[in-house]
């Protein structure tokens, strides 16, 4: 019985895991095939309840108003714009955040995480940029093809990467727990402009945040690119 248990266990996980080009937790989420993403992950207790659940509550009000939107065109552009808006609004409050919750400050933490993502870098995703910040992370890449025709989930890309990295990392800190906070925030890229401006904002997000003076002294950040 309890390995009949184990196997229906596991193969609820795969179903979670296994490719969707569209997904939904507490955000929506949306894998186009091929599609290089923006993904923005943090600590588990990063921000406070009362903000989270203030977010959360604008993130309603805006699918509500975009669901009023009858041209689907039209509805698709609104929504990149308030994406973008939105995201603005959760990094702003990750750069301020005062709960003391910033386990990436920790050296060694932070440069295992950063060896985690150059590992699966042509395993599965090609990546392109990041920036590890005190209580948060940014990551730009492409989901390899895992068969033929069909990409490494981002769901499952970024759930292997989490779960090592939260049991190497309480194991450098001597803590136990959750480390990092379940749900990602993503975006795919849309065209080369957005590209570039995303892996402007990430190798910069550092000294958006007052940590340095200059995005090249940041010791936890990466680009594929010269930019």
């Amino acid at each position: 019985m309890a390995s009949c248990a184990t196997r229906v266990a596991k193969n609820n996980m795969n179903n979670k895991l296994s490719y969707k080009p569209h997904y939904r937790r507490r955000l929506p989420h949306i894998q186009p095939e091929g599609a290089t993403f923006f993904v923005t992950f943090r600590l588990a207790g990063s921000l406070p309840a009362e903000v989270v659940e203030r977010l959360m509550l604008e993130r309603e009000r805006i699918n509500r108003e975009l669901e009023k939107i009858m041209n689907k065109k039209e509805r698709a552009e609104k929504a990149y714009m308030e994406s973008r808006r939105f995201f603005g609004k959760w990094d702003n409050e990750l750069d301020k955040s005062t709960t003391g919750i910033e386990y990436l400050s920790d050296p060694r933490v932070a440069d295992m995480v950063a060896e985690s993502l150059h590992f699966r870098d042509g395993k599965v995703f090609d990546l392109i940029a990041f920036c590890i910040m005190p209580n948060h992370g940014h990551v730009v890449f492409t989901p390899l093809e895992e068969k033929k025709d069909r990409y490494y989930p981002l769901s499952k890309i970024m759930h292997s990467f989490k779960r090592h990295t939260a049991r190497e990392a309480n194991l450098i800190l001597g803590r136990s727990g959750i480390f990092w906070q379940h749900e990602n925030y993503d975006h795919f890229i849309r065209d080369d402009a957005d590209l570039e401006r995303v892996v402007k904002y990430v190798l910069h997000n550092p000294v958006k945040a007052g940590l340095v003076k200059e995005r090249t002294d940041w010791k936890w950040s990466y680009c594929k690119y010269d930019m």
